[in-house]
């Protein structure tokens, strides 16, 4: 929705879906002047930071320009300007911008139309605090307006969070500028450091050079700061913007879409050997060297970043082996190798259970009845007569006690010991011949 001020259109901001539009610290919005001369570009760049949350103030000129700001009451959060303006340009503009106390603290942006070498020098001395040189993506634009929209034009470190403002967007953002610095990830977890347009140095949890750039762009997440100045750091990585266009971002996007549809990162997965028999012939060596890193014990997450492809490819052969049934959440399988319930040879029947219990709950006077017997009346008059219970019960006597046998044990002379032990030592042997019994006598 555009309306119309004292000099400038107003565009309305859009309504977000995900409630992240950009705000002062006061709770109001944020306002961008946009100074361009070309209509085709100041509508698209217009829409852009519309769509995001901004209020855009548009004018052609840098005249119309200073006469918005002077008759506004609020100033913009941030200016963003073409260079090759009718009149007076854009550079000039920064500076007088810069000279009155007012506005000397407000962000501003430069767009050149026009490539020259001596241009980034000339916007720095004119106070701008980036440089873009055409042609520039409008998103490139959006996410640094996002970045320092409202912050004062002498701070040189921004925090964001990567829930409104991702990773993968401000990147390229940072590139294409004319600012050095680095990106740090509050948490220590990853960085990356840049210098003329190119990244110099890369790392995520380890890993750097271009495998912790990609990471760190897929994975990382949470608090970030990016602190603008000059990147002494040599670094062992020299990438580009048009390198980080066409072999890291379209990756790194077709891995978002998988995030999307596919197994969250978070899951824990484990092998169904039975399945695995099934597929094993073919599956490729690399997709089984995959499979054995899902112990049931490593997420998603854990599993990529371990492995030695890149995010996205590893990512499919995840999501293919997820359809076939190869992996399984470990729920799964833990729900389907529970121990049963063991059998029950020992303990009675639910039906004797419930007899023994009915016995137990049965009153104590009342009478058992065996089973298969009938019971019998018995006539009151052959009933037992109770005893008086004045009467003192008698006590039985004890039944008289049998006495024990006693065994006597007397010790023998030593003498006699002595003899009987020479006997068994030297039996004696006797001769009961018949001439031998006559002799004798």
């Amino acid at each position: 929705m555009a309306a119309r001020s004292h000099r400038a259109t107003i565009l309305e901001p859009a309504c977000t879906a995900s409630g992240l539009s950009p705000r002062s610290r006061r709770g109001r919005r944020m306002r961008v002047l946009l100074v361009e001369a070309d209509a085709h570009a100041r509508s698209v760049l217009g829409t852009g930071l519309a769509e995001v949350g901004f209020e855009v103030a548009l004018v052609a000129t840098a005249e119309d320009a200073l006469a918005e700001l002077e008759h506004s009451h609020v100033l913009p959060s941030l200016i963003i300007t073409e260079t090759g303006l009718e009149g007076m340009d854009g550079y000039t503009l920064c500076s007088q911008l810069r000279a009155e106390p007012r506005t000397a603290q407000v962000p501003l942006v430069l767009l050149a139309s026009r490539r020259e070498g001596f241009h980034p020098e000339l916007a720095v001395s004119a106070g701008a605090d980036d440089f873009f040189i055409k042609p520039v993506l409008v998103q490139d634009v959006v996410a640094l307006a996002r970045l320092k929209a409202g912050r004062r034009s002498s701070e040189l470190q921004f925090e964001a969070h990567s829930a409104r403002l991702h990773l993968k967007e401000i990147a390229p953002a940072l590139l294409a500028g004319m600012r050095s610095g680095r990106l740090v990830l509050k948490d220590g977890s990853g960085f990356f450091a840049f210098r003329n347009g190119r990244v110099v140095d890369a790392s995520f949890e380890g890993v750097s050079g271009v495998l912790g750039l990609r990471r760190l762009l897929a994975f990382g997440s949470g608090v970030y700061g990016v602190t603008f100045g000059p990147e002494l750091h040599r670094g062992s990585l020299l990438m580009d913007l048009p390198f980080l266009r066409s072999q890291v971002l379209p990756a790194l996007e077709r891995f978002e879409r998988l995030r999307d549809v596919g197994v969250p990162l978070a899951a824990r997965l484990t092998v169904d050997f039975p399945q695995l028999a099934e597929h094993l012939s073919s599956l490729p060596d690399e997709v089984i060297s995959l499979v054995r890193l899902f112990d049931g014990r490593r997420t998603v997450r854990a599993v990529l970043l371990e492995c030695r492809f890149m995010e996205v490819v590893a990512f499919e052969a995840v999501m293919q082996l997820f359809m076939q049934g190869v992996l399984v959440p470990v729920s799964h399988v833990e729900e389907r190798e529970r121990v049963r319930e063991a059998p029950r040879f020992l303990e009675p029947s639910d039906a004797a259970l419930d007899e023994l219990v009915g016995e137990m709950d049965a009153p104590e006077d009342a009478p058992v009845e065996a089973p298969g017997v009938a019971a019998v009346e018995v006539p009151e008059e052959q009933l037992p007569v109770a005893a008086d219970q004045d009467e003192e019960p008698r006590i039985p006597e004890p039944e008289p006690l049998l006495p024990l046998p006693v065994i006597l044990s007397f010790q023998k002379p030593a003498a006699r010991r002595r003899k009987d032990s020479g006997a068994r030592a030297h039996p004696e042997v006797f001769n009961l011949s018949p001439s031998h019994s006559r002799s004798g006598r």
